[in-house]
């Protein structure tokens, strides 16, 4: 895989990963270990994302917003490519551990920056029959449930 296309599929998960543990930081909080590292990490996703904004805000025509899972997903595929460490599991485990860290320590942020993906999405998706538009906190909580089915792993208690 190259590293863009690395680096996409860790921004796919990575949306979802965010909207999971903004949606329960309950169970984020209890899969994460939140250590001065991953308070770094989620720290740089806050700190980027925010200039992110503020310069799309200041030059609309020329700026693009970059949403966090983007900054997520550049930081986690820049690291496993360069301990050339890019199995699956290890992908996994650094995108959740800095978008529970992200969601937890700046709650508020991801907020904002959800409501604005609904009203993106609004505008581009045409809902589905008989159906509002998608909903990204929804389809994390399913995606997390279906997980832990899958492999038979739950939140500690």
């Amino acid at each position: 895989m190259t590293f863009s296309e690395l680096e996409q599929v860790c921004s796919n998960a990575g949306s979802l990963l965010c909207a999971a543990a903004y949606g329960d930081p309950e169970t984020a909080g209890a899969r994460v270990e939140l250590d001065s590292d991953l308070a770094a990490e989620a720290d740089l996703v806050a700190r980027r994302t925010g200039d992110g904004f503020r310069a799309c805000l200041k030059d609309r025509e020329n700026t693009i917003i970059t949403w966090p899972w983007d900054h997520l997903a550049t930081r986690v595929a820049w690291g496993a490519t360069r301990a050339e460490s890019v199995s699956e599991r290890s992908l996994g485990d650094r995108l959740f551990g800095i978008a529970a860290a992200y969601a937890l320590r700046h709650r508020d942020q991801l907020g904002v920056v959800l409501d604005l993906w609904g009203q993106v999405v609004v505008g581009l998706v045409a809902a589905p029959a008989g159906g509002g538009p998608p909903n990204l906190l929804e389809m994390a909580r399913q995606l997390l449930r279906a997980f832990d089915e899958e492999t038979g792993v739950a939140a500690p208690a």
